[in-house]
């Protein structure tokens, strides 16, 4: 069962969090690396970042914003604002984002999303929606922070970029956003029944009833809140406790009441491990299309010192390699084959050198993919990518593609209940934890016994975590999966220990 994600959502004007109702009318209520830290340790499942005056001075300024906060939050970032380009959205996934959010140059360049989605997977594209009601059940889609219209009919919009590859929507109500009034549930009704990629909704929050009810009653994935978080209306860890008692599923507490204390907890053991123990480098690959910055900091967080490597010579004397990925199986592929990269993997697993992949790191380690056609992987582990399967025939609430967003982490049915999860990187993460997913293909190993941990979408149990040999793939994003996720990249440096690093 997908959960339903509570994102903090941080409107930026120049280095302000600004707020505002209708999106007008704007004043600071903080700084964006101060409100980001405290949604973080109240347990925000991720942070939306949307630059509100960019489009309108064709400028962006997010690039040091997102950067900063990858040093210290290892939760998904969405950014958005001003994004025109490929190379936009390539330089905010290189600065730590995970999404980007597209709206003004989608307006004008519709096939942008297609572009950015077949480079990047449409798990990474979010379309960005500002409505404003123009009629009786009618919407029309506005640009740059509710300024311009578009004279776009927002169902009709929601529809079409979802054709064109967009893998989720943020859907703003102008009317609704910043009063605290409520949200906007025929608005949120039409939208829902009208797509079948994740939706995001904002604006009109103005108490937790609001929030557990617009869940209760619409079929949604997540909700972005501002106004009554920056105003200290509720926390999150109040709405998730509000929601639980109402029998929404959301991301289980891994973080106390008190907001810090299991993450203070984990740094203080990897402070004494600097001292303690070796610290070995890992090195990981750049092939063109990976969210670096976030692995890199996520390793460079438990203590280890990181090297970005792109060539054969770097890869043969490496010592633990790390293949991370954000994008579509085929250009992963000719990523690696245009820098000469594939053989010396290829010898390196051979000679045993740990080897972990991240999520479509983790699909290119597999035989071959059927992602936009059939396309031929690594083959360090037989075995397929497929999709999951369409929408419309799982007709489950909030069952949509991609699939975005927390899922507990199982104990593969094969494995043997005494020895779990001992002997790899799994070895000190608790059963049914929750880990971070964005992606629409997952993988079946030929050999079920390379399976060791599953979990649950749609009615689709997949594989979660493959592991054969040297070799350890995991679907979801531990570098964005919290603590937990910390906690397995921890583990997993610490069975492969090399050579002292640092002291």
């Amino acid at each position: 069962m997908k959960k339903v994600r509570i994102i903090a959502r941080l409107d930026i004007k120049g280095s302000n969090v600004i707020k505002g109702v209708h999106l007008e009318c704007l004043r600071v209520v903080g700084k964006p690396g101060e409100l980001a830290e405290k949604y973080y340790f109240q347990g925000a499942d991720e942070l939306i970042y949307i630059d509100t005056v960019a489009s309108l001075y064709r400028r962006n300024n997010l690039l040091d914003i997102v950067n900063q906060a990858s040093d210290k939050i290892f939760i998904p970032f969405t950014v958005g604002g001003g994004v025109r380009t490929i190379d936009d959205i390539r330089e905010f996934l290189k600065a730590g984002a995970d999404k980007v959010a597209i709206n003004t140059a989608a307006t004008k360049d519709p096939t942008l999303i297609t572009k950015a989605s077949k480079i990047f997977g449409s798990q990474c594209i979010v379309s960005s929606v500002e409505a404003k009601k123009v009629g009786e059940g009618k919407w029309e889609a506005y640009t740059d922070n509710g300024r311009e219209r578009t004279g776009l009919d927002v169902i009709e919009w929601v529809r079409t970029v979802e054709r064109l590859g967009a893998g989720e929507i943020l859907l703003t109500s102008i009317d609704r956003e910043g009063t605290q009034q409520g949200f906007d549930t025929e608005l949120i009704e039409k939208v829902s029944n009208n797509i079948s990629v994740p939706l995001i909704i904002s604006g009109g929050a103005g108490s937790i009833k609001d929030i557990s009810d617009c869940i209760n009653e619409n079929d949604i994935d997540a909700i972005a809140l501002a106004s009554v978080l920056h105003y200290n209306k509720m926390t999150i860890a109040e709405i998730k406790e509000e929601a639980r008692r109402m029998g929404i599923e959301v991301r289980g507490s891994h973080i106390s009441d008190s907001g810090k204390k299991d993450i203070d907890s984990f740094d203080e053991k990897i402070k004494d491990r600097h001292t303690e123990e070796k610290i070995s480098e890992v090195s990981i690959i750049d092939y063109g299309i990976n969210n670096l910055k976030s692995i890199s900091k996520a390793f460079e967080k438990i203590g280890r010192s990181v090297k970005i490597i792109d060539t054969m010579d770097e890869i043969l004397s490496a010592k633990c390699l790390i293949l991370p990925g954000v994008g579509a199986f085929e250009n992963g592929m000719i990523g690696l084959q245009q820098k000469g990269l594939i053989e010396p993997l290829r010898q390196k697993v051979k000679d045993g050198t740990p080897l972990l992949g991240i999520c479509l790191g983790m699909q290119l380690l597999f035989s071959e993919s059927e992602e936009f056609g059939l396309n031929k992987g690594l083959n360090f582990i037989p075995g397929r990518v497929i999709p999951f399967k369409p929408v419309a025939e799982v007709r489950i609430k909030k069952y949509s593609v991609p699939h975005i967003g927390w899922n507990e982490l199982r104990v593969a049915p094969q494995i043997d209940d005494k020895s779990g999860w001992e002997g790899t990187p799994l070895e000190n993460t608790k059963a049914n934890s929750d880990v971070y997913f964005a992606h629409s293909y997952h993988s079946i190993p030929e050999d079920p016994k390379e399976t060791i941990a599953v979990t649950e979408y749609g009615e689709q149990e997949f594989c979660a975590v493959v592991k054969k040999d040297n070799i350890i793939g995991t679907q979801f994003h531990p570098e964005k999966s919290g603590w937990v996720g910390l906690n397995m990249l921890k583990t997993f440096c610490e069975q492969n220990e090399s050579i002292p690093i640092r002291k």
